[in-house]
């Protein structure tokens, strides 16, 4: 079969197929078994064989850990209780429900790895309470699924671990590099609530006396869930843990802090939580398998070659470089989901970073922050639809706001390509030995 008519028919049915609204995963898979099929120098044999390698890696298994972590601290109402403790430190801003919504996702997203988790469990307790205060519906609703991108940046972040898998990169020194962007979308969202709450008077926060009793128990309460944190960031700085170890041990933790603090945790809850935590692992698993299945085709048939070279050859300038890679996801992210996008484009980029003399650590939170921000533009934009479902709004009312927190996004995007030490100074500092692997 010839190359090229093999290469257009791979691509030109997978983009029908997903035209047609076919999942993305399923259209990956029907494109490549129709190439397979067409081609007398492949068997069928190839596909379990290259989605069996694509799951095959003990890296992979940090995603059901975390994932269970978070589902379950969500269960047993851990999130209320990061929201009052958010409210304890920003609650009396100007636009303090604002200022609380952003915190709560910065301290949720460094328990639960994921914006979805943040979206559904953040922004069902703040959009009603934003709407009631007289924020306009809009804005509740950009600004919860801009701060879930939060999420996705800092540890433990699911997207990191399929980076690392893929790109042979450190996912501890990933984790270590994730933390001062994230950060720093936090405060920039933070001054975007600032200046909304300024100019449209809104929300003089909350100027009720708390008693110190009160303020303690909120403060242990709300330290209590986010010490997960230090469970996997502390076990992977002293090397005693790798992530996908420190994943296993969080599960744990979040159960014994349930049983013996929270007290809600019952055999059934943790049966379901396991059941679910299982379905949402095998949709990754499954798009990580035929994502890997299409990456290998395209490799077969030349056509990531051809993108390494084109890479190597406009883009030989490690800056130029991370600028286009950045691009790139900024594309992908606005159609597709990130664990497909990486499994196919990361081996290509990593290959040319290492090359070119880009930093691996770099390009890996560039990718991470260009996909978590395609989760709030559409058409993929699930973070964006989710907040808008909870608002009981129309995509089109919260789009302006969206606007504003996606150009902000990519000046941070920006300023991370221009100043690689944003990503690289901790891991050098705190874990120098990661640094490279």
């Amino acid at each position: 079969m010839d190359f090229s008519f093999a290469l257009i028919t791979l691509l030109a049915s997978f983009v029908v197929l997903f035209s047609l609204g076919l999942p993305l995963a399923f259209s990956l898979l029907f494109s490549s078994v129709l190439v397979i099929t067409l081609d007398p120098a492949l068997e069928l044999l190839v596909l379990p064989l290259k989605i069996y390698s694509g799951i095959n890696s003990f890296l992979l298994l940090a995603i059901p850990g975390f994932m269970f972590a978070a589902l379950m601290m969500n269960r047993v109402g851990i999130t209320e209780d990061i929201v009052r403790l958010s409210d304890l430190i920003v609650g009396r801003i100007k636009g303090g429900l604002s200022h609380i919504n952003v915190v709560s996702s910065m301290l949720m997203g460094g328990v639960s790895g994921s914006s979805t988790a943040d979206v559904a469990g953040i922004g069902a307790i703040l959009i009603p309470a934003m709407n009631k205060k007289g924020y306009s519906r809009g804005f509740s609703a950009s600004l919860t699924a801009a701060s879930s991108s939060i999420g996705s940046i800092v540890p433990p972040s699911i997207l990191m671990v399929i980076y690392g898998a893929s790109a042979n990169v450190s996912i501890g020194a990933l984790f270590v590099a994730g933390y001062l962007p994230g950060i720093l979308v936090g405060l920039q969202q933070l001054g975007i609530a600032w200046w909304y709450a300024h100019r449209t008077g809104i929300d003089p926060g909350t100027k009720l006396e708390i008693p110190l009793r009160e303020k303690i128990t909120i403060l242990v309460r709300g330290l209590i869930p986010v010490s997960v944190i230090l469970v996997i960031i502390g076990g992977i700085l002293t090397g005693v843990m790798t992530a996908t170890e420190s994943a296993a041990v969080a599960s744990v933790y979040v159960i014994l802090v349930g049983l013996f603090v929270y007290r809600r945790i019952t055999a059934a809850m943790i049966l379901d939580v396991a059941i679910e935590t299982a379905l949402l692992t095998a949709i990754v698993m499954f798009c990580v398998g035929t994502a890997t299945l299409f990456g290998w085709l395209l490799s077969f048939y030349g056509i990531l070659d051809i993108a390494g070279d084109l890479f190597l050859t406009h883009a030989s300038n490690p800056l130029v470089f991370l600028l286009l890679a950045t691009l790139l996801f900024l594309f992908l992210g606005t159609f597709m989901d990130p664990a497909p996008a990486m499994l196919i484009f990361v081996p290509v980029l990593a290959a040319v970073a290492s090359t070119i003399g880009a930093d691996p650590l770099q390009l890996g939170i560039l990718i991470v922050m260009a996909l978590a921000v395609g989760k709030i533009t559409p058409p993929y934009g699930i973070s964006l639809l989710l907040s808008c479902t909870i608002a009981e709004i129309s995509l089109s009312k919260a789009m302006g706001w969206t606007l504003v927190f996606f150009g902000a996004f990519c000046l941070l995007l920006a300023a991370v390509i221009l100043f690689p030490q944003i990503t690289l100074f901790l891991p050098n500092l705190l874990v120098p030995e990661l640094v490279g692997r």
